[in-house]
């Protein structure tokens, strides 16, 4: 991948949730749970990562230009997505980032920093004051997702408190960021 990817906001893109979640079972292994992440993209707000397409080169026959991305991402083949971040918003001043997931072979390159920076962009202009997170807590010893708290620290999140009965077997950390 070249590095050149956008951002669009959509509805309804389980497909590509699901299709990517298939990819990271050490993150999103629980089939339970897994099936509850692709009911939540079919009715939360989804915000996709896809590859921008290549300039059309100046040679190339008339009609030979890739198709714009539309506004709702639905003209986005589910394998052309290479992240999705659902948004759950209950309030007017908060949301809380239901899932954020990159496909693993586009990890590390700015995929879901962009992600975070156009969900805080759309939030911060509709007013709302704070972002959160929850994911495992760290009393469960995971190097994965040692990794996920360290980007969402990175992100500017700030861990508040750690659950160990919120999730029915797993330690859950809140973490909040002021937009």
């Amino acid at each position: 991948m070249s590095g050149t990817f956008t951002v669009v906001r959509t509805l309804g893109r389980s497909d590509a949730a699901h299709d990517i979640l298939e990819e990271l079972p050490e993150w999103f292994g629980i089939d339970r749970f897994t099936h509850e992440y692709v009911e939540a993209a079919a009715k939360f707000p989804n915000y996709v990562a896809v590859a921008a397409p290549e300039p059309t080169p100046a040679w190339a026959a008339p009609g030979g230009a890739v198709p714009a991305i539309g506004a709702d991402g639905g003209e986005i083949p589910f394998e052309d997505v290479l992240g999705v971040l659902l948004l759950d918003q209950r309030y007017p001043t908060s949301a809380e980032v239901h899932l954020l997931a990159v496909r693993r072979k586009h990890h590390r390159v700015g995929i879901g920093r962009a992600l975070m920076e156009r969900v805080e962009q759309d939030l911060s202009a509709q007013g709302v004051l704070l972002l959160s997170v929850k994911t495992l807590g760290p009393s469960a010893s995971d190097p994965g997702f040692d990794q996920t708290r360290a980007f969402y620290a990175a992100c500017g999140f700030h861990p508040v408190e750690e659950f160990p009965d919120l999730w029915a077997d797993d330690p859950c950390i809140l973490m909040v960021k002021a937009l």
